[in-house]
């Protein structure tokens, strides 16, 4: 009685499963199964791409990296020099434009250091982009 009782169960559990299964992998509005996560401030290349003209990008990494290649048009705002470039940056900046700091790389914290003091100085639509200079360069 016992083994016909599990048999059973066994048999409505594996009846349950093939449509979930199913629906899971089919279904027009099944979740995305691998869909990037996105610290707070962060935002996607695509994403920052779709807002055209009203970005202002700031590289955050060293002035010898900035002048070896940057993203066209971005300004160079790193934390070592922040005292001379940040009236600089002022100069350009304007509240109508978008803030994307980038530095590096994915795993770089710089960029999430000028942002936030950027923040801190009462300056909001400030973000980051995920995935740094890495990110950009193998958008091509």
């Amino acid at each position: 009685m016992k083994v016909r009782a599990v048999r059973q169960a066994v048999i409505i559990l594996l009846a349950a499963l093939i449509p979930g299964a199913l629906a899971a992998a089919f279904h027009p509005l099944r979740p995305p199964w691998s869909q990037e996560t996105l610290a707070p401030g962060e935002e996607t290349l695509a994403t920052v791409l779709s807002w055209g003209d009203a970005v202002l990008w700031l590289d955050a990494r060293s002035e010898a990296e900035f002048e070896a290649e940057h993203i066209p048009g971005a300004l160079l705002l790193n934390m070592e020099e922040w005292d001379r470039l940040f009236p600089q940056f002022l100069d350009q900046w304007s509240p109508e434009k978008k803030i994307v700091v980038y530095c590096g790389a994915a795993s770089c914290g710089l960029s999430h250091e000028v942002a936030e003091r950027l923040r801190k100085s009462n300056i909001s639509e400030v973000y980051v982009l995920k995935g740094g200079w890495e990110a950009w360069k193998e958008r091509k």
